[in-house]
């Protein structure tokens, strides 16, 4: 059960979590304080998106030091996050997210891209962009000088070096107090925040817009706290990988060099990268983008909702045949609402191993249930809907319901993925087992259960050990940018070397995607 952990503005940035500002949490938001062994300073640069996964720098990954405050960003369709740091040490001084204000152009990216076509709204999409980010710097920035202020006896060596680095922030706090800021983002985002229409995007063949890393004074795109600080954009690797994702491979190329690895970011938008282990003249791997479609996010679901207060994040089955029966976890453990992504793959899972739905996602009324050997518990949990079957996941009370068109919606998206995944596999002539590893990247493939991913057939089929919950390497990727420039030139190098595969363009794909709405293969 995760513990309610109660919310206090503390004074000093000791008592704080930086990334959900909570006191004494054990990095329940983004980050965990950490203390460097040896150096008596404090470094906060253990990222974590939730209480069990937790992720650091790649070994190998040595900054780079600079001087003053720098800023990372990672530019999502829904969510923004900003991470702000002491550029001399590498110091985490706070992080923040916030929505992203484009909503009111559309909840997707295909939206957001139709919008931007037209100039008027490409100027409003882009300036509402500018201002939420700047005024996300300069939230972080005024924060970070009002909590360094006082210093107490009880403060470790590193603390005090903290409280240090935030005093000289404090002094320092002008336009001029941030000296970089690194952006990475899907494609279509980094070309609204940098004023370019995003024609490339709108058809086929998907093209990106911008090609190269893009550096440029902030006031040039209408930065106002930001307006003199060296803003630096990723470049995406094409069409709709972008420079997320290769601030992805930037980090799964570091900590696994010459590996066999499958990395993938799962989202509506769900990017894979797959890096070859032996090099193939000057490619080192293969990159694609699979419209998953907003079903495993918990949209385009009956009752799906965000990882939020009243969302069911997990799903099992409890007890032993025949007495088993369908148990659910609630974020918050306030009465179900709804049901997030990770649990929707965790129902899939569990309805798939007890019998309710059969290898092709078809759900089974009470009687064909019985017939099929599935617990009685589980068969009374089959109810009549007004489109067909539907399964109660909780109690009468709160109900929340799994339909056979969520089944359907979730096929769609699972096969999407999985089919990009083959791809590239085939593209590189290796099969699944010849994989070393498969790191699921981002908030969904921080949640989500190994076994239920593999049982779903989300991922190829390989051993549950090879399977990584790395969490937000795009956001590790960008203060890598950020802190080193040879990280930097390295990831702009491998870009050049990665090769982008449109899968519309691919004649297996339509047959692969057929292939695996069937969840046995």
């Amino acid at each position: 059960m995760r513990k309610k952990v109660k919310e206090i503005f503390m004074e000093t940035v000791r008592n704080r979590c930086p990334g959900c500002r909570r006191v004494s949490c054990d990095g329940c938001g983004i980050y965990q304080k950490k203390t460097a062994l040896g150096s008596g300073e404090l470094n906060l640069n253990k990222l974590n998106t939730n209480k069990e996964i937790r992720e650091e720098f790649p070994e190998g990954f040595e900054m780079e030091p600079g001087e003053g405050i720098g800023i990372s960003f990672d530019v999502g369709t829904t969510t923004l996050a900003g991470m702000l740091w002491d550029l001399k040490g590498g110091i985490l001084l706070g992080a923040e997210t916030a929505a992203n204000p484009q909503a009111v152009f559309g909840a997707d990216v295909i939206s957001r891209i139709r919008a931007a076509g037209e100039e008027e709204a490409l100027k409003k999409m882009q300036s509402l962009l500018v201002k939420k980010l700047d005024g996300m710097a300069e939230s972080l920035a005024g924060r970070c000088a009002q909590t360094s202020v006082g210093q107490s006896p009880s403060q470790s060596a590193g603390e005090r070096k903290a409280a240090e680095v935030l005093g000289k922030a404090k002094e320092t706090y002008s336009e001029a107090a941030i000296q970089r800021a690194v952006f990475v983002g899907n494609t279509a985002m980094c070309e609204i925040l940098l004023g370019i229409k995003p024609e490339g995007l709108s058809g086929a063949p998907f093209v990106p817009d911008y090609e190269k890393t893009v550096a440029i004074k902030g006031r040039r795109l209408g930065f106002r706290f930001l307006g003199n600080t060296d803003i630096i954009v990723l470049p995406p690797i094409g069409g709709y990988v972008g420079s997320d994702a290769l601030a992805v491979y930037g980090c799964v190329s570091r900590q696994e060099p010459g590996g066999r690895i499958l990395a993938v970011d799962i989202g509506t938008n769900g990017e894979i990268l797959l890096q070859c282990g032996e090099e193939n003249g000057n490619r080192i791997g293969y990159a694609c983008s699979a419209a998953a479609g907003p079903a495993l996010e918990g949209g385009a679901v009956s009752q799906g909702m965000r990882a939020a207060e009243g969302a069911i994040d997990r799903v099992s089955i409890s007890g032993s045949f025949p007495m088993q029966d369908i148990v659910c976890h609630v974020l918050g453990e306030t009465p179900p609402a709804g049901i997030c992504g990770s649990g929707l793959v965790d129902a899939l899972a569990a309805l798939l191993k007890t019998g309710v739905l059969d290898d092709t996602g078809y759900m089974r009324s009470p009687d064909e249930a019985r017939l099929a050997g599935v617990p009685g518990r589980i068969c009374r949990r089959i109810r009549a809907g007004a489109a067909g079957w539907r399964f109660l996941l909780t109690e009468e009370a709160h109900p929340v319901y799994l339909t056979a068109e969520d089944v359907r919606q979730l096929q769609l998206a699972v096969s999407a993925l999985r089919s990009g995944m083959e791809i590239l596999l085939k593209k590189a002539g290796l099969r699944a087992k010849e994989l070393d590893k498969i790191y699921l990247a981002g908030a969904f493939g921080c949640y989500i259960r190994k076994e239920s991913a593999l049982s779903a057939g989300l991922l190829p089929k390989v051993s549950e050990e090879k399977v990584v919950q790395a969490g937000n390497l795009a956001g590790v990727g960008s203060a890598m940018a950020l802190l080193s420039k040879p990280a930097l030139e390295r990831m702009e190098r491998e870009c050049g070397r990665l090769e982008h595969v449109e899968l519309a363009e691919e004649e297996e794909f339509k047959e692969k995607f057929l292939k695996h709405l069937n969840f046995n293969c």
